[in-house]
């Protein structure tokens, strides 16, 4: 048996579920993330899982299976095996996991649950380190810390996001308390970015946050603005999120940063918008031309309201379910940057619950991000 593993002291980690088709075929379920494992194996190894406490040696464990055991199962260290297979999807782990990544320690505490979750996404604790590492060390932009934005704040933070820029040049008014993640009457009046700023160190005391009370233009210098920001995230939709939407993307594309547009379509009613990575994805002037296409039959007339900010909005749930769509597809992406990340806009349908997708694709000719497939 290898010297290695002698000495380990496999735990079964909570958190995954064992279940018996046959006496030979087990499944693994993941609690967090209903991740199956399913596969056969010999019926003295699936004995050998309720042993798994942590308290004994792979080379105890070992000794006691051979009194169940027969001569070639063991020379064929079929239990050792086992254990290094399950250790490998990370259904076996140290007792002291968490306390063994390099983070700091009530950090990792709040986030316990997400660590778990991350465990089961990856099968590796050290993944697990590593991912965590990344967003705690990230340096995240978000323009417009309005009904979405603000709930994004919120969710991000609670991910273990630690390092923000926030730009917003509003005040929280009486109609924001019904739909923003800030709820107390006494943030009326107040700049959103300082409240929001107090809603993210109310949950972590060590976070660095920066605001700028500033509305994003056309003539707004970014290179100075994003110097070492590494994910800029847009809920801006005024003057509108289109606009917006091509300004960022444009400096994205150049600086080849991840930039997510989060809600801010049609006043946050249930549209979930699109991560562009350079290189990858459309970039929002291909969405732009995409749409304008299909659209193009589309002649409205003319709203004899002008001003119609204050007439129409979303549920503060339709503005949470755009946030909690762009965070968790933030978090992908810090898990994987290579995964698939296709074009595609979506928009929630209130009636029946369906998520209408509109995939777009790159747009060959474009002149922001076609050369990019050039340059890899």
């Amino acid at each position: 048996m290898s010297e290695k593993w002698n000495k380990y002291k496999p735990r079964l980690r909570d958190g995954v579920d064992i279940y018996l088709e046959s006496e030979i075929d087990v499944i693994f379920v993941y609690l967090s993330s209903r991740k199956r494992i399913k596969f056969q194996c010999h019926p003295l190894l699936i004995k050998s899982l309720s042993w798994l406490t942590g308290e004994f040696s792979v080379e105890e464990l070992n000794s006691r299976l051979i009194k169940f055991s027969c001569e070639n199962f063991l020379a064929n260290n079929g239990f050792l095996e086992f254990i290094k297979y399950l250790y490998k999807r990370g259904i076996i782990i140290s007792e002291h996991w968490i306390e063994e990544i390099p983070l700091p320690c009530l950090y990792k505490k709040r986030l316990e649950r997400q660590l778990t979750f991350l465990l089961d996404i990856t099968d590796s604790s050290d993944q697990v380190a590593k991912i965590q590492s990344k967003i705690y060390q990230a340096k995240i932009a978000i323009f417009g810390i309005g009904g979405v934005g603000s709930w994004l704040c919120r969710e991000l933070v609670m991910m273990g996001f630690h390092n923000f820029l926030l730009v917003d040049y509003d005040i929280v008014s009486e109609f924001d308390i019904s739909r923003h993640a800030f709820f107390e009457q006494e943030t009326i009046g107040l700049q959103k970015t300082e409240v929001a700023k107090q809603m993210i160190l109310d949950i972590d005391q060590e976070a660095c946050v920066k605001v700028l009370d500033h509305a994003l233009t056309i003539d707004s210098d970014l290179e100075s603005l994003l110097l070492g920001i590494d994910c800029i995230i847009n809920t801006a939709d005024e003057p509108y999120i289109g606009y917006t939407g091509l300004k960022l993307s444009r400096y994205c594309v150049q600086h080849k940063k991840p930039l997510m547009i989060a809600g801010g379509f049609d006043a946050h009613l249930g549209s979930l918008g699109e991560l562009i990575i350079p290189g990858v994805t459309p970039c929002a002037d291909c969405y732009n031309t995409f749409f304008k296409e299909s659209l193009k039959d589309w002649k409205p007339i003319s709203h004899p309201v002008k001003d119609r900010r204050s007439s129409f909005g979303g549920l503060a749930s339709l503005s949470v379910l755009a946030a909690s769509t762009a965070a968790m597809t933030i978090l992908r992406y810090f898990i994987d940057p290579t995964a698939t990340f296709e074009g595609e806009r979506g928009e929630l349908l209130f009636d029946n619950y369906d998520l209408s997708v509109f995939p777009v694709k790159k747009n060959p000719t474009c002149s922001i991000c076609s050369n990019l497939d050039n340059e890899k």
